[in-house]
């Protein structure tokens, strides 16, 4: 059933690592009676640059610049809580409705964006800010997508990130990463 919960998303765009995880983190939302929907996954630098444009002139949600969003990288999922068991997804938009994502989230190791103002917000830690994630964009645009998750991959085997990202190396080893 969680896979069906992810059926908005092509998750052949975002890290696989991550995908596991959020996998896992919305079986146990769903094991406390929380029902979330995968709405976005990974975006391109135009639909990201669209995005904060309609956020800019009013007209949409918060949405960060073109490059400076971990959905660029496929690295990020925003979700829609399902508020009732009437069928077809009954969107509840208040914040008390994301907590159980938000406490399954930083349980597995993910980063919640309800820390920064961004409720249905989940995403891979170490690239929040724009400090951060800038040089993803210089490799995609230099390289291809493909070659920041081999970054990734290389990141997560060296044992500094896995001091720094304890949660989330343990969630990885668990699921056979």
């Amino acid at each position: 059933m969680t896979r069906a919960n992810f059926k908005r998303v092509d998750l052949d765009r975002v890290y696989l690592p991550f995908v596991v995880v959020s996998l896992d983190v919305i079986a146990r939302c769903m094991a406390r009676g929380a029902r979330y929907v995968a709405t976005y996954g990974f975006r391109s630098l135009e639909e990201q640059g669209e995005l904060r444009r309609l956020y800019l002139a009013g007209k949409g949600g918060k949405a960060s610049a073109a490059g400076l969003s971990a959905h660029n990288y496929g690295l990020a999922f925003d979700f829609v809580c399902d508020g009732d068991a009437r069928p077809g997804v009954q969107p509840d938009w208040r914040l008390p409705a994301y907590r159980v994502l938000g406490e399954e989230a930083t349980k597995g190791g993910l980063v919640w964006g309800g820390r920064f103002g961004d409720a249905p917000h989940v995403q891979w830690p170490g690239y929040v800010s724009a400090l951060q994630l800038t040089p993803l964009r210089t490799r995609v645009e230099r390289e291809s997508l493909a070659s920041v998750w081999a970054q990734l991959d290389e990141e997560r085997q060296s044992p500094r990130w896995r001091a720094a990202n304890p949660k989330l190396a343990a969630e990885l080893s668990r699921l056979g990463f």
